[in-house]
């Protein structure tokens, strides 16, 4: 089967930050000393080719692209300097922008400056619809949901995880396509057909891979990997994924317990209360996450950080601002009296928590959600006999 190439491809991927990739030569030494390629899987090396020759389609449905997690190790042995970890980042900020039906998402990954001045017209923005939303301040109580009426926030959350929920489902189902149609597959395979055990798969690729990082914490070789559990790269990288899962399962369960009628009573809420305590410590977990992320950009500690752009700071600094301005919010409700920037400071951390879900599909961080499904399909196979491999650019 003829396959139709685009000389323009690499150009684009280079915009994305891709730098070195004109000078790989295919030797194989990346996918060589990468830990997490297997039978089948060839990712870095195939990627570039990929890349190289245009080959758009099989670029976008190959689901090895996800399975890298940048540890760096490829770059720091290829003997070219063509930088395959950050042609594999590049790459995968590229596949968002082809599969979220907002194309804004091309201004946070091939214009990052752009992105970072519209996520930050976006916190102001929202920071001014909160601050119109407002009602008198209660001058001996720190009643935030009196400042800002509780409903309100409520009704807002609630929209504007619907339509996140929406856009990300929509990305998810372009990305899947994509990869059935790569491989010879229907949209049904993923769940039905021959193979049977697709609830095993499920457990596989998004639980043990995914959310408890087995291969990445046991089998990928890196240096700092091998350094105190508290300070290794799975651990970082674990502790940001858990942190926010944490925090979003405490606002979801604070939402639950609202609609079945059990609230917090008063404004002082004992530390032990379920929400309070999974949030502060879901919280505690996700803050030293994303801080030693940003000093690690910041300082350029390997390869893998090497290569920061702005769009590297806009999501990491957004969750960084959510983190700090919640803590800051739970220490003024325990301090006497009501000060008054503690209400000042709850329109900021919301306005910044909206821009922040809804940037999160359409961003380059938007890998979290593209592994889990990509992991999940990587477990899958062989689907069926039937299923065919892409054209060989080895």
């Amino acid at each position: 089967m003829s396959q139709r190439v685009d000389p323009e491809l690499m150009k684009e991927i280079k915009q994305y930050g891709a730098v070195g990739l004109e000078k790989c030569i295919n030797c194989g030494n990346c996918t060589a000393i990468c830990s997490l390629t297997g039978e089948g899987d060839r990712f870095p090396r195939h990627m570039i080719r990929l890349a190289q020759l245009g080959m758009r389609d099989e670029l976008l449905g190959s689901k090895e692209l996800w399975l890298c997690y940048n540890c760096g190790l490829c770059s720091e042995t290829c003997p070219q300097g063509a930088e395959p970890a950050n042609l594999m980042a590049a790459a995968r900020c590229y596949a968002i922008t082809q599969y979220a039906p907002l194309k804004i998402s091309v201004l946070f990954c091939k214009h990052p400056v752009i992105g970072g001045l519209l996520a930050t017209l976006m916190v102001i923005f929202f920071s001014i619809f909160m601050y119109g939303e407002r009602e008198v301040m209660h001058p001996d109580d720190l009643e935030l949901f009196g400042f800002i009426p509780y409903e309100f926030i409520h009704n807002a959350g609630l929209a504007f995880m619907v339509l996140v929920g929406l856009i990300s489902a929509l990305t998810i189902l372009t990305m899947m396509r994509r990869i059935a149609k790569i491989n010879g597959l229907t949209f049904k395979n993923f769940f039905t057909g021959a193979h049977k055990h697709w609830l095993l798969a499920f457990w596989e690729g998004v639980v043990v891979q995914s959310l408890w990082q087995k291969r990445y914490r046991e089998e990928c070789d890196i240096e700092e990997n091998r350094k105190a559990w508290y300070i290794s790269k799975w651990f970082v990288h674990a502790a940001t994924m858990w942190g926010f899962l944490g925090l979003l399962f405490a606002t979801s369960l604070n939402f639950f317990l609202d609609i079945i009628g059990v609230k917090e009573t008063g404004t002082f809420v004992q530390l032990w209360y379920p929400t309070r305590l999974i949030g502060t410590l879901s919280g505690l977990l996700f803050m030293y996450g994303v801080t030693v992320l940003l000093y690690k950009r910041w300082k350029a500690v390997d390869k893998a950080h090497s290569f920061s752009r702005p769009s590297d700071y806009t999501f990491l600094t957004l969750l960084w601002l959510a983190g700090v301005t919640g803590f800051i919010i739970e220490i003024a409700l325990y301090l006497p009296g009501a000060p008054t920037w503690a209400y000042w400071m709850f329109i900021f951390h919301v306005a910044v928590s909206i821009t922040l879900l809804l940037l999160l599909p359409i961003t380059k961080f938007a890998h979290s959600i593209y592994r889990m499904v990509a992991l999940y399909i990587h477990a899958l196979r062989p689907i069926s006999k039937q299923e065919t491999a892409p054209a060989s650019t080895d």
